[in-house]
């Protein structure tokens, strides 16, 4: 097939058939062949389906011969028997009325002809049921027949020995052999039947077939006159359709000519066939020189992404079953570059499987992406910072912390509190759904309680609802553990809740449950509102869907929100529906998997203990005795898995037995207080041999010794004394942060908590790092001397112990690039109680009162 598009011919010169035209020749042949050949085939269909009836009526008459000669034979052999018994039956009386021995071999081989018969009649009449039947019926008869004439002659020997005269027949042997006579003649009359049956058959099979081979041959004229009409009717039609076929492929080679995309037909092996002047243009080749060649020399091969796309194609050799669409590097002519965007699609042609690609440069779209991927950098920053900034200082003005305001200077400052919330909303809400549109939401899942979430989640609207005269509670449950990124879930019960608050009247409730059911964890808001409109419930999913549209609408909102949140559902696997009466107020559920075991799930910010102890009823009775005072508690049985969980963090203390299986319980505690992570973490020895412990760990700071057993005011005592430790030092806090308003402002949030040094770049919180380190660092990322990421290496003690750190930026990173950091969270969508909150869970402050 030649390469070839639509220009003008040479004077003298005939232009080349294109590669349409070919296909409009190919295809008129290849359909008058087909009417020729189903005329042939019907006709050769007919013979087959002749000769096929003939040969198997043949064979249906040999059956019938068979089974007729299977029948007379039968009927033979049972009369056969029955003659058989006349013979033993004559012998025994001629011996007994003459005394002549000849009539006693008569008698014999009767007798032992008889046997043998019978075996040969059960495997002749096996497969008829009745007629075996009757057989088993026959076989007894005849045995009391023969009991019956031996003993005859058994009484005849015996008189005779004797000297007797008289008669040793009884007749008993009568009524037997009578019945004999009537079974036998059944048997030979069922059999007589039979025979008669299948004779019958025979007939009107015979005749049934003539009448077949009848219809097949009026059949077989119909088609022939039907066939002589499809070829005179293709003859007759065959100049129209070849005009209206050449009017199609005229069409056809305009469009692919004149497509301004790059058009290529491939054969099975990636070959080029055919390309459009497009595909001239943007490859700067001639279609001649592309004739034939690979198709992968107008790839860049050395992008993974590109030799990808290439690889699988190479692997299935062209013969692809869906079309393949992707992004690949184009090389020009003169060795420049260009992004493409490629599909290829299977298409079937006559010459075989061939391939369509459709090349077109995207290098317009790229800038474009590049500008909005700057933009939206630019709305995060840029925006987010100054934004924090306002709501942070209005939530602190709002909540006192500059004196008691006037009532009027409240309300306009509540105002406008409320309003910024409004605008970062609208702003975050923007830009996450340009983050799922271009796939870059990504997910932090980690294990956690759902009703954590819920609980944080009323704590953010709570403002809202007040200021609605809404009432929102949470029903209480058990621990429902899922998998999830907290702040995204957190992001969607917002949502819910502020829907809720929003469309519930003054003075109205809404009601927040969590269960786990049916290995799902199940999120409701429940409010007593208008409920949701029939008609809006088929878009409230939809991006910008309001039930009222108008610019007089009464209640706010951009129409995102809902959107937002069935993506972030889906992304962790669960969904997020509703239930709804008109006037009955609405209930939206969040569905998510229910977690693995209770003991993954994030128990909230109070203090967790560790429990190292390897008897499981010990430890059972410990967690409970704690759990009743409010704290909760993980348990390692050995003393390897006790160090690896304090290395985590995660507990504010320990309790440990001195007798573990894999080391000594005083061994454990040298560990822990070698270690940086875990020298400071409170430990209470609970053992049975309390005395031989504290002569050994007097010097290692133990703050308790508890002898088992021991009361529960005991082990009170122990916690509080924990509790004291927790609060003797204030933690010292890094902020690096450039921003002078959030510095001030995230100071004043965790000032009651924590020691709060303030860092304005990378090079000032190097020269922190150089005094005593800190117990943990707030960190931005967007920092005036390079990215706060940079600093991360630095964050580390003389023994590599990592500083415990908490991401508070306006920019928004894989959670991939930020491996070691305790906790992401960005301005716009966490409060500062909610930054003071974590920082206190991880160092350990915020406690319970026992």
């Amino acid at each position: 097939m030649s390469v070839s598009h639509s220009s003008p011919a040479s004077p003298g010169q005939e232009p080349s058939p294109s590669f349409f035209r070919r296909m409009l020749r190919r295809a008129i042949v290849s359909k008058s062949l087909v009417v020729v050949g189903l005329a042939t085939v019907l006709t050769a269909l007919l013979v087959a389906m002749l000769s096929y009836e003939l040969v198997r009526d043949l064979a249906r008459e040999r059956r019938l011969e068979a089974a007729l000669e299977q029948s007379h034979y039968e009927q033979t052999q049972i009369l056969r028997v029955f003659s058989l018994m006349q013979d033993a039956e004559i012998g025994q009386r001629g011996y007994i009325v003459t005394g002549n021995p000849e009539y006693l071999d008569v008698y014999s081989n009767a007798l032992e002809q008889l046997d043998p018969q019978l075996v040969l009649l059960s495997r002749l009449l096996a497969d008829q049921p009745r007629q075996a039947a009757q057989l088993r019926e026959l076989s007894a008869l005849i045995a009391l027949k023969r009991t019956a004439l031996q003993g005859s002659l058994n009484r005849y020997e015996d008189m005779k020995r004797r000297g007797v005269t008289g008669n040793p027949l009884t007749g008993t042997g009568k009524t037997t052999m009578d019945r004999i006579r009537i079974l036998v003649g059944e048997m030979a009359a069922y059999e007589a039947i039979s025979f008669r049956d299948l004779r019958d058959a025979s007939i009107d099979r015979s005749t049934q077939t003539g009448r077949f081979l009848a219809g097949l041959m009026m059949l077989f004229a119909v088609l022939l006159a039907v066939s002589a009409f499809v070829i005179w009717r293709s003859l007759r039609t065959r100049n129209d359709l070849l005009a209206s076929l050449t009017s199609s492929v005229r069409r056809q080679e305009a469009l692919f000519d004149s497509s301004q995309d790059g058009l290529m037909v491939l054969n099975s092996k990636a070959a080029i066939q055919t390309v459009n002047p497009a595909t001239e243009r943007l490859f700067g080749w001639s279609a001649a020189e592309m004739e034939d060649k690979d198709v992968t020399f107008l790839i860049d091969v050395t992008g993974p992404a590109d030799a990808h796309m290439v690889d699988r194609l190479k692997n299935r050799r062209g013969m692809l079953d869906l079309t393949l669409v992707g992004d690949l590097t184009g090389i020009r002519k003169d060795g420049s570059t260009f992004p493409a965007n490629v599909s290829l699609s299977p298409v079937e042609l006559t010459e075989g499987h061939c391939m369509f690609a459709a090349v077109r440069d995207i290098s317009e779209r790229r800038r474009i992406e590049e500008m909005k991927t700057q933009f939206v950098s630019t709305v995060s920053h840029e925006l987010r910072t100054p934004l924090t900034s306002i709501a942070g200082s209005l939530g602190l003005l709002a909540g006192g912390a500059a004196g008691q305001l006037p009532e009027k200077a409240s309300r306009l400052i509540g105002i406008a509190h409320a309003n910024t919330q409004r605008l970062v909303r609208l702003i975050n809400d923007i830009l996450d759904i340009e983050k799922i549109q271009s796939g870059q939401m990504t997910l932090d899942l980690q294990p956690l309680d759902l009703r954590d979430v819920a609980e944080r989640s009323i704590e953010s609207v709570r403002g809202m609802a007040d200021g609605l005269e809404v009432t929102v509670t949470m029903r209480d449950g058990t621990p429902c553990p899922v998998r999830g990124d907290a702040d995204r879930l957190i992001q969607v019960v917002v949502n819910l809740l502020s829907n809720a608050i929003k469309f519930s009247p003054a003075g109205g409730e809404v009601l927040l449950v969590v269960e786990a059911a049916n290995r799902i964890v199940r999120l409701s808001v429940r409010d007593n509102g208008p409920g949701v409109p029939e008609e809006f419930r088929a878009r409230i999913f939809s991006k910008f869907a309001q039930a009222d549209a108008s610019d007089t609408r009464a209640k706010g909102g951009t129409g995102l929100g809902l959107a937002i949140a069935r993506e972030i559902a889906e992304r962790h696997g669960g969904r997020l529906w509703f239930e709804s009466s008109v006037g009955e107020g609405a209930t939206f559920h969040l569905d998510l998997p229910l977690a693995a075991g209770a003991e993954d799930v994030i128990q909230g910010d109070g203090p967790r203990l560790l429990i190292v102890e390897d008897d499981a009823d010990a430890a059972e009775v410990l967690r409970t005795m704690l759990a009743e005072d409010g704290f909760g508690a993980d348990v390692t049985p050995t003393a390897r898995e006790g160090l690896a969980a304090a290395r985590t963090g995660s507990y504010s203390a320990a309790l440990v037995d001195l007798q573990l299986p894999d080391a000594d319980g005083i061994g454990l505690i040298r560990a822990l207080r070698s270690q940086r992570a875990t020298r400071d973490l409170p430990v209470v020895v609970v053992s049975a041999d309390v005395a031989r412990g504290r002569a050994r760990g007097y010097s290692l700071e133990v703050l308790d010794w508890l002898e088992k057993p021991f009361e529960t005011d005991r082990l009170r005592e122990a916690v509080g004394a924990i509790l004291v430790r927790l609060n003797e030092r204030r933690p010292l806090v890094l902020l690096v942060e450039d921003d002078p308003d959030i510095q001030r402002l995230t100071a004043s949030a965790l000032g009651e908590s924590a020691e709060v040094v303030i860092a304005g770049s990378l090079g000032e919180a190097r020269e922190v790092l150089a005094a005593p380190l800190p117990d943990l660092v707030v960190l931005d990322l967007g920092l005036p001397d390079g990215s706060g990421i940079e600093l991360l290496g630095d964050l580390q003690d003389a023994d590599g112990s990592s500083i415990p750190v908490v991401v508070y930026s306006a920019q928004e990173t894989d959670a991939a690039m930020l491996s070691g950091v305790q906790a992401v969270l960005v301005k716009s969508r966490t409060s500062l109680s909610t930054l003071a909150r974590t920082v206190r869970r991880l160092t350990r402050k915020e406690v319970p009162t026992p």
